[in-house]
């Protein structure tokens, strides 16, 4: 019996960008709770496009270029950096 190992490694991968969109899906949250508790713009709303890229995994069953998908995955990432330094900076601005 043989273990197919790049599956395994396939499966990992996955389970790991979704634990990534969890993160960023809390970051969502927080953005939520201060646009409804202290009324900063903070476009929230934004997260989920970023989610959205970073589960770029699921593409792997169209697009057959890894190199592709990681990219998109990395561009979810790099917008979710950008977003959660614009969300840090209006919760430590001063009013």
């Amino acid at each position: 019996m043989t273990i197919d190992y790049s599956f395994i490694a396939i499966v990992i991968h996955f389970y790991t960008w979704i634990l990534v969109s969890l993160l960023i899906l809390l970051m969502a949250a927080i953005g939520l709770f201060y646009q409804r508790k202290f009324h900063y713009k903070t476009r929230y709303y934004l997260f989920f496009i970023s989610v959205i890229l970073t589960l770029g995994e699921i593409l792997h069953i169209v697009i057959a270029e890894y190199e592709m998908i990681e990219f998109i995955e990395m561009l979810g990432i790099l917008i979710a950096a950008v977003l959660s330094l614009r969300l840090y900076q209006k919760m430590t601005e001063a009013t």
